[in-house]
């Protein structure tokens, strides 16, 4: 393999020079420049800049904790986050909690050991105190999806609030009146969000928070939604519509109905949270509150770079807009005989 001495012994300039040109560090005359780059493409050099970022204790790739490498929301995020670094010559290393703290603090350790640039981590719970202390070492850490409010680092996020109004807002304009509500963790800050989104609206409405209409255990897949949908169901008065938290949830509930032969949306309006891709392909589709997932990733991976870089101004907390989808998942109620 051809080493960066060749390089420079067949362009007739010295190692120094031929760095200077591989790095940019300096200025080097249009035509040195390109003898060595005619030297390099004739020897089919390969410039290691892994070696030479290590040399400089600097690294090429970036750190990424999500909660669940099987969600499609975070697949979507997270090709933001690697097309945005791949730009600019970072490699990505993904690493899944599987929504557990202590496996993610695990892989915090691992990363700053292994001497990534930075970290962007969707955090599965409470990590306030492992990602302050490596912040403090002047690790940077941007958290995206799910803030920490007590942590100092830069994050980007939904509008989960307001998107969570919106869904609720839809189902009360087409006439509903019991609806059912599917949620989860509340130690997470975007179910908060979004349940004080709910909770904002419904009072808006003039409509109460029902215990019986409000299925606390799902686990944002989609059997939790047709369980909360079972629930539902066996209810003396079912609801009229259905907002499930995020999208899997929401497939769950299109799924039980089905088997069920419980038409959508005649007999059951369905609302979910997201807008994966499926939703669209869904039968019927799913009307769903959109996430910029995309952006989310890539204004994460855009603010970590310039941390990297050195930028020192003072921290951010982005929130970018929500909006709802309609699709044929919801409709009026049907009259009651």
């Amino acid at each position: 393999m051809p080493t960066i001495k060749d390089v420079a012994e067949r362009a007739h300039v010295s190692i120094a020079t031929v760095s200077r040109v591989l790095n940019k560090t300096r200025y080097v005359s249009p035509d040195v420049v390109r003898r060595v780059q005619q030297a390099i493409h004739d020897l089919d050099y390969q410039h290691n800049a892994l070696a030479r970022n290590l040399r400089r204790s600097q690294s090429l790739t970036i750190g990424v904790i999500i909660p669940d490498s099987n969600n499609p929301f975070f697949a979507e995020m997270t090709r933001g986050i690697e097309d945005t670094c791949f730009e600019e010559g970072y490699v990505v290393v993904l690493c899944n909690s599987n929504e557990d703290v202590n496996k993610a603090a695990s892989y915090l350790t691992t990363l700053y050991q292994h001497r990534t640039a930075g970290l962007i981590v969707v955090a599965p719970g409470d990590m306030t105190e492992p990602l302050e202390d490596y912040i403090q070492r002047g690790y940077p850490i941007v958290l995206v999806d799910r803030p920490l409010p007590n942590l100092s680092a830069d994050m980007v996020v939904s509008d989960n609030y307001g998107g969570a109004r919106l869904a609720i807002q839809h189902l009360v304009s087409l006439g509903h009146r019991r609806i059912g509500l599917i949620t989860g963790d509340h130690h997470l800050e975007t179910v908060k969000s979004r349940w004080c989104g709910v909770e904002e609206a419904m009072k808006e409405a003039g409509l109460p928070l029902l215990p019986e209409l409000t299925y606390n255990r799902g686990d944002f897949l989609a059997e939790s939604g047709r369980e909360g949908a079972a629930y539902f169901f066996r209810l003396e008065q079912p609801p009229t519509a259905i907002f499930a938290l995020n999208d899997l949830m929401a497939l769950g509930v299109l799924s039980y109905a089905y088997d069920h032969h419980i038409h959508i949306p005649t007999q059951l309006s369905v609302v979910g949270f997201d807008n994966i891709e499926m939703t669209s392909y869904a039968v019927p589709g799913l009307t769903t509150v959109a996430q910029p997932k995309y952006e989310l990733g890539q204004q994460a991976a855009t603010l970590l770079l310039k941390r990297i870089q050195g930028d020192s101004a003072v921290l951010q907390k982005t929130t970018l807009p929500t909006r709802l989808i309609l699709r044929h998942s919801t409709g009026r109620p049907r009259a009651e005989p």
